[in-house]
């Protein structure tokens, strides 16, 4: 059955300039999206942080979908509306659709980066991961039937998306991380080539002299309370420490997280910290190139 998310975020970027402001400001390559495409993208600081993470859907030559992971719309167009200037853009917040996550449609599995819409306004994308799911849109007004709202299939679907090494920002984790923290150029949403975007400088110099000290690795843990985004994990004698970027229970007191740690996953076999015994690491990386 059709899990119904929360209200999703979603920003509309339109006019003659949509493109090319979106070029220049986000993190991703628009030069290689067709319409009918989707692509991970993020926005950054000037210092390179993560303010925005969202999959970022072109439905034709001047109309973008910003769908947020974490954060919430209204925020994000006042603050692209900042750097519009004289560009012909109109930013927008799209309100009263529905989300479902569920399996792909009958006729077959969607194309990883291919968009799958139809006249009524419902649009589909899939996600990575080891057991494929289908992302729905569905425009406003139309009346979700035979979804499950619960909390516990909810948080099923954040513990696949820990799985899949799909980060979510939460707001404290908002103009904190570096990308790769978050693991985002695995994803594909960052890139070093396409020329200036705000946080370029940062990334390139990251990714061709090296000296980024995170990344995103899943753990399993056990502990009396859920990790919540930001909390910091001691892991060893050294004080080093991870950051966690979400979580969820998979079982009584046994859960899964995405948690960027400096890249050593042994170093996290045993520690403790705040009650919470973290029992594996995996890079994600590899994880998310496995399913890809």
């Amino acid at each position: 059955m059709p899990i119904l998310l929360a209200d999703p975020q979603i920003v509309e970027l339109t006019g003659s300039d949509t493109i090319a402001f979106a070029q220049a400001q986000f993190s991703s390559d628009l030069a290689t999206l067709r319409n009918g495409q989707w692509q991970w993208s993020a926005w950054l600081s000037a210092q390179g942080r993560v303010r925005a993470f969202f999959h970022l859907l072109r439905l034709g030559d001047d109309r973008l979908l910003l769908w947020l992971r974490g954060g919430t719309a209204l925020t994000l167009r006042d603050a692209l509306a900042r750097f519009v200037f004289r560009a012909k853009v109109r930013i927008t917040v799209l309100e009263g659709i529905h989300a479902v996550v569920g399996p792909p449609a009958p006729a077959g599995e969607l194309a990883p980066s291919e968009i799958a819409s139809d006249h009524a306004g419902v649009i589909r994308i899939a996600l990575p991961g080891g057991s494929p799911r289908a992302l729905t849109l569905l425009p406003a007004g139309a009346v979700p039937v035979d979804v499950d709202a619960s909390t516990d299939a909810r948080d099923s679907q954040a513990l696949a998306d820990i799985d899949a090494g799909l980060p979510t920002l939460a707001p404290a984790l908002d103009d904190l991380l570096l990308p790769d923290w978050l693991g985002l150029t695995a994803l594909g949403a960052v890139s070093v080539g396409k020329g200036c975007y705000p946080g370029q400088e940062i990334v390139a110099r990251l990714h061709f002299k090296g000296g980024n000290k995170r990344w995103l690795h899943r753990i399993e843990f056990a502990a009396p309370a859920l990790p919540a985004p930001a909390e910091r994990i001691q892991l060893g004698a050294d004080n080093d420490d991870g950051i966690v970027i979400a979580a969820a229970w998979s079982g009584a007191g046994q859960g899964r997280a995405l948690v960027a740690l400096r890249d050593d996953p042994a170093r996290a076999l045993p520690a403790t910290s705040n009650e919470i015994v973290v029992q594996h690491a995996q890079r994600v990386v590899n994880l998310v190139r496995d399913n890809q």
